[in-house]
């Protein structure tokens, strides 16, 4: 038996060191549950240059195309695993929903990261504001249309599965949610800081917030003396983050591998997880709340399954003011800030552990059959 995962991005397109993000690590650490359930595994990507990588857990195949993006890399993609593809016995695992292009006569699975239209737009006149709320609902029919063609839908939130309950007159697929994981460290990391550390780790893209953070930022140096900022990752709003905090003395800025997110956390008191938009049950929400640090994040996806506020984590809407707001009220009141430390970390480890995702898709592959 084989199984045969599509995703577009799982190493670079030259082949050379794997991407980062978070459906990379959610791949990463499927395929060894796939081999334990009697599987060989193989990946297949868009790439520069058509090329084959073998490691110890899986081939690698990249599927060179003339564009980068849209229906005719998948198409192509799709291809290269039809030629492979045994449908009697073999799986073939969408690695996320936009990769799926027609229903294939075999066994499929597609993972679900969460809603990603959802990002608003700045103010904008009556004829833009059509136009992007057409462009959003047929953004929200692709989708509905796209998962309907497999057997089984894995979802990391209950948000995608309510909406496509809402606004679909029936559902093909079997939807099972499982929420996105972490690994735990044995016991509660023990905060003794004389100052207030705060770490922001995300790709810095505007929809994860560098721009509400970077305005949060100052506005808490302004208040607060006895606090410290860490920016962590790269992306597109390094330069404008750099540019906006640098001059700030208590402000430091590093990069770190995806396995290194636990220990980034574990000298951090609080993590704030700003998200404008696009956001499933976030990796890195779960990685802080497992490491000891009590969240500020937004109410957007995913994450309101996860953060009830006031008691794992402070949630606030995806504005400058609530974040600061809620940031405040944690550097103000010491003993909230470590109950709800400690509250996050034992949300993590009783609901969200990386043992129970386990178990949970050794049972969606069981009933794959």
């Amino acid at each position: 038996m084989h199984a045969h995962i599509i995703y577009y991005n799982y190493l670079k397109p030259d082949g050379n060191g794997m991407s980062i993000g978070g459906i990379q690590t959610y791949i990463t650490n499927l395929i060894p549950i796939l081999k334990e359930c009697g599987y060989s595994v193989s990946v297949y990507q868009r790439a520069n240059l058509d090329f084959h990588k073998k490691n110890d857990d899986c081939d690698i195949y990249g599927v060179a195309h003339q564009e980068h993006v849209g229906i005719n890399v998948a198409r192509a993609i799709l291809s290269k695993v039809l030629s492979k593809l045994d449908k009697t016995n073999d799986l073939l695992i969408y690695g996320c929903e936009t990769c799926i292009t027609q229903k294939v006569d075999c066994r499929t699975i597609a993972i679900q990261h969460g809603i990603s239209w959802d990002i608003p737009y700045e103010t904008c006149s009556p004829i833009r504001y059509l136009r992007h709320f057409i462009g959003k609902f047929r953004m929200a029919w692709v989708t509905s249309n796209r998962v309907n063609k497999v057997d089984t839908l894995v979802c990391v939130d209950y948000n995608f599965l309510n909406w496509h309950r809402a606004v679909s007159p029936y559902i093909r697929s079997k939807h099972t949610v499982i929420p996105n994981f972490s690994e735990i460290p044995t016991v509660c990391p023990v905060k003794n800081n004389e100052m207030i550390n705060i770490i922001f780790a995300r790709r810095l893209f505007p929809h994860r917030g560098t721009r509400l953070i970077t305005s949060v930022v100052k506005r808490v140096f302004a208040t607060h003396h006895n606090v410290r900022f860490t920016i962590a990752g790269d992306g597109p709003d390094a330069n404008y983050m750099h540019q906006e905090l640098d001059s700030y003395e208590n402000v430091r800025f590093i990069t770190y591998a995806s396995n290194e997110s636990l220990k980034i956390h574990e000298d951090e008191d609080i993590a704030i997880i700003p998200t404008i938009g696009s956001e499933g049950t976030s990796l890195s929400l779960l990685e802080a709340m497992a490491s000891g640090c009590a969240v500020v994040c937004t109410n957007v996806g995913g994450m309101t399954n996860i953060v009830l506020d006031g008691y794992n984590g402070i949630m606030t809407s995806p504005d400058e003011d609530s974040i600061y707001k809620g940031l405040t009220q944690l550097i103000q009141q010491p003993a909230l800030l470590a109950t709800i430390q400690n509250n996050a970390y034992n949300t993590v480890k009783e609901a969200f552990s990386l043992a129970k995702w386990t178990e949970k898709w050794r049972e969606v592959i069981k009933n794959a059959y």
